[in-house]
């Protein structure tokens, strides 16, 4: 899926549809995994099987809000790579803040890989004295054969636009604005889901966390991974710190990236 052609809507963004409430166990699976846990995985990991983050070049802009480095997260309710990206960011953001209001939904039933469980960062807030975490959920899980498409639930600002336009674009990209996009302070670039999460198609969000928390199968091992690389180079933006987290990462994963250091 891409963000290409969208424009401003002139008519109110729709709600987002089918959002449950987690319960605080649940939530506290997924966010307690220990980081120790996350870096064996991503220092274990294919690079066929999950990708780091990519190295922006110099010139790309800093971003930064509320004093910290800025993590910009763009991505969509329906869209199944955007489900899969979801689980290792809030595996790896819960090491530097706290999510409050974190609700759980799937990906569309029209995709690939349908009913993929997950969160929704739509309503969401992100506390962090080390980071800022600016998302949008650009349109439901829910599509509209009159329309034809899936209603629009939030759009980037004209910053983010900006910085959509100039970096969700070849060479990062075969396809210009691609989703899951995050844009990790000017220093760190996704432009797809690091890993494949269709293992846990269909299944109920509770089944979901504890496959995906469990460091046995596959897809919690690929998942954790993305988590770890997540966490390399977050703490690569904030100058390692928290120490108690950053202590753990082994300097061959802070920042670590797909391509050459520059």
């Amino acid at each position: 899926s891409t963000l290409a052609n969208k424009s401003s809507p002139n008519v109110a963004a729709a709600k987002a549809e089918g959002l449950y409430p987690l319960p605080s166990n649940v939530l506290s699976q997924v966010q307690e995994v220990p980081v120790s846990t996350l870096v064996a995985n991503a220092e274990a990991a294919s690079p066929n099987d999950v990708r780091p983050p990519e190295k922006l070049p110099p010139k790309a802009p800093q971003l930064s809000s509320g004093g910290h480095p800025e993590v910009m997260f763009i991505c969509a309710e329906y869209w199944p790579s955007c489900a899969a990206e979801r689980w290792a960011l809030v595996m790896a953001l819960s090491k530097f803040g706290t999510f409050s209001n974190l609700m759980g939904t799937t990906s569309s039933s029209r995709e690939t890989s349908p009913r993929t469980p997950t969160f929704s960062f739509y309503g969401a807030t992100y506390s962090s004295k080390y980071l800022t975490l600016v998302t949008d959920e650009l349109e439901t899980n829910r599509y509209n054969p009159a329309a034809r498409e899936y209603p629009l639930l939030q759009f980037p600002s004209r910053q983010e636009m900006s910085i959509i336009n100039a970096w969700d674009v070849a060479p990062y990209t075969t396809k210009r604005g691609s989703i899951p996009f995050a844009y990790m302070g000017g220093k760190f670039l996704i432009t797809s889901a690091q890993y494949d999460a269709s293992a846990i198609s269909q299944m109920k969000f509770q089944t979901a966390a504890g496959i995906m928390t469990s460091g046995k199968s596959t897809v919690s091992k690929h998942a954790e991974a993305a988590a770890g690389y997540l966490v390399g180079d977050f703490c690569a933006l904030t100058h390692d710190q928290p120490t108690s987290v950053c202590s753990q990462v082994p300097s061959s994963l802070v920042g670590i990236t797909t391509l050459p250091a520059t």
